[in-house]
């Protein structure tokens, strides 16, 4: 009786396993298709133009922008400038305080500077949607923007596509030949 106790409880414990990877995988991509079917709206955004300056692994400058990556594997869609913070905060700047104008600064002019603040973006988790990409042209990416001032990180939605793709095409070279054709903000991380 033991045993087919035991193998009961098993079978049951790795159905419920199995319940919880499918629902978590349903749930990442919930949001993600949502957007994509119901907000899409291709645009071939251009490349930055300007100074791009990988400083070490983490951090590339995109003119007086500051990119901090925790990604390495689509590192190359940001050092090519397919992706940039302009993108995400705008093409406007804000100057940049010193620690003694800081010092200075009530606790509410502190927190509002941050929340206004537009010389940097951490991006702290990167995933490709595999099940959204259409086609062998097309990739599709979410990633967690985090911004100065903010508490939670916001998704983001975007989309490379490369007309010469195919099959077999490896990473890098569908970045060489991609176009940046989709980007959007999507919900924040609570």
């Amino acid at each position: 009786m033991k045993k087919l106790l035991k193998a009961i409880f098993l079978i049951l414990a790795s159905v419920s396993v199995y319940s919880q990877e499918e629902y978590s995988e349903q749930a990442k991509y919930r949001f993600a298709k949502k957007v994509f079917e119901k907000e899409y709206l291709e645009t071939v955004f251009e490349n930055f133009s300007g100074k791009i300056v990988v400083e070490n692994e983490n951090t590339i400058k995109f003119d007086e922008k500051t990119l901090t990556l925790n990604v390495k594997e689509y590192r190359e869609i940001f050092t090519s400038g397919l992706f940039y913070p302009n993108l995400i905060i705008g093409n406007h700047t804000v100057d940049i305080k010193t620690k003694e104008e800081l010092e200075k600064m009530t606790t509410n002019e502190i927190v509002f500077y941050n929340m206004t603040r537009t010389d940097s973006v951490r991006i702290g988790n990167m995933q490709e949607l595999v099940l959204l990409n259409p086609n062998y042209q097309t990739k599709r990416f979410l990633i967690w923007i985090m911004r100065p001032g903010r508490a939670n990180a916001q998704e983001w939605y975007f989309e490379l596509q490369n007309k010469k793709a195919n099959k077999k095409t490896k990473l890098s070279d569908f970045i060489k030949n991609a176009k940046l054709t989709y980007s959007k903000s999507g919900t924040i991380i609570i």
